[in-house]
């Protein structure tokens, strides 16, 4: 009886060493590998969610960067390479006769080098009623140049007849001749 139980005792411990076995030799690494593996496709499908979301947005990213294109080409319009000051100055002189706009003084300033752009601050003066003043603004806003303009001032007549005084603080700009001259040998190359 006693080598009965001793068998018994044996065969209970054969079977727990072998479950201690399979859990510790097989079952644990499994079990980490497994979740391992979760982890990774977990992080891969993340992965994948993000790729496929900006897959989503490249058609708008593509739209933005023609608009931007066009406004650069725009904005490289409105900037020409040479000053022809004088010209565009008389097309404003032009526009504020096209207004009516009386008492007429247009004054350039020294100009201001800053990098590739030259600035020119213009001073601006006229006479006229509000509606003219404004159209003439709108106008000299939709010029084929880039001006921007600083400071606006309308003063009201003191007799009150409904004509206004306008002083403009404007900047235009343009090219330096270097940078202009440097573009047009880079283009010149690529031809």
């Amino acid at each position: 009886m006693r080598f009965r139980i001793k068998q018994q005792v044996l065969i209970l411990l054969a079977a727990a060493a072998l479950i201690v076995g399979f859990v510790v030799l097989r079952y644990l690494p499994m079990h980490r590998k497994s979740q391992t593996l979760e982890s990774e496709q977990r992080s891969q499908q993340a992965l994948i969610q993000r790729a496929q979301t900006a897959e989503a947005q490249i058609p708008k990213l593509r739209e933005q960067l023609d608009e931007l294109n066009l406004s650069l080409a725009d904005f490289e319009n409105k900037i020409p390479a040479d000053t022809q000051l004088g010209q565009f100055l008389g097309r404003v002189a032009a526009l504020m006769d096209q207004y009516r706009l009386t008492e007429q003084q247009i004054t350039p300033k020294d100009q201001i080098k800053t990098g590739q752009l030259v600035c020119t601050p213009v001073t601006m003066k006229c006479r006229g009623r509000l509606e003219q003043i404004r159209m003439f603004c709108e106008s000299l806003q939709s010029l084929d140049r880039a001006v921007r303009i600083e400071k606006f001032n309308i003063i009201n007549d003191s007799d009150y007849s409904g004509s206004a005084r306008m002083e403009i603080e404007a900047v235009i700009y343009h090219r330096s001749n270097e940078f202009a001259m440097n573009e047009q040998g880079g283009q010149d190359n690529k031809n």
